[in-house]
């Protein structure tokens, strides 16, 4: 049981069952067996269309398109948001300054022309500038960026999303110490759950 508004580090090896619990939120997989309720009711699909339009999800496999980053970052906002402040919240002032043509600079198939850590800081930039988000879901959100930098924009993460309901997946153990609460999950069990100094 997860209560609205708390934030919770998931960690475990890779294969363990991470991604596939976050995969449950999103309704990508369905259980075998028992039920996941959202606010009391029963994640259906009406509960998940619903749950989705209030979704920030940050991923490696969230989709960059041939575009401009600017209309990279607005993908998915439905709403309009400030630009230039998201660019900053998510540390991308230094990609955009070596850019060609600034925002309007396509970023190639799959976003080939970032590196993999700039790439993930334009996914974490697309889930910042979506409003009204209630579920928060952070899967390796940061993955290729440097420690210094993962920690960072982990702290921004939970500050813009202070009153959201935020999970995060990793494989760093040092990320979940900045939270109340982990789970560990280890063969597709969740083995663990508690304060990351106890556990």
């Amino acid at each position: 049981s997860i209560a609205a508004g708390e934030h919770v580090a998931i960690v475990g090896p890779s294969g363990a069952g991470k991604s596939t619990l976050l995969g449950l939120l999103l309704g990508w997989h369905h259980p075998a067996r028992g039920k996941i309720e959202v606010g009391g009711a029963p994640l259906d699909a009406s509960v998940i269309a619903a749950l989705r339009r209030r979704t920030a999800w940050v991923d490696p496999a969230v989709q960059l398109w041939n575009d401009s980053l600017a209309s990279n970052l607005a993908y998915g906002a439905g709403c309009a948001f400030d630009l230039g402040a998201t660019v900053v919240a998510a540390g991308l002032d230094g990609v955009l300054a070596r850019l060609p043509e600034g925002m309007q600079t396509r970023l190639g198939e799959g976003g080939a022309l970032v590196s993999g850590g700039e790439g993930q800081r334009v996914r974490f930039g697309r889930a910042l500038a979506r409003r009204d988000v209630a579920l928060v879901v952070l899967d390796e959100p940061f993955r290729g960026i440097d420690r210094a930098r993962r920690r960072a924009l982990l702290a921004a993460a939970r500050a813009h999303w202070r009153g959201a309901t935020l999970l995060c997946a990793t494989h760093d153990l040092a990320e979940t110490r900045a939270f109340d609460r982990v789970l560990v999950i280890e063969g597709g069990r969740i083995t663990e759950d508690g304060i990351p100094t106890e556990l």
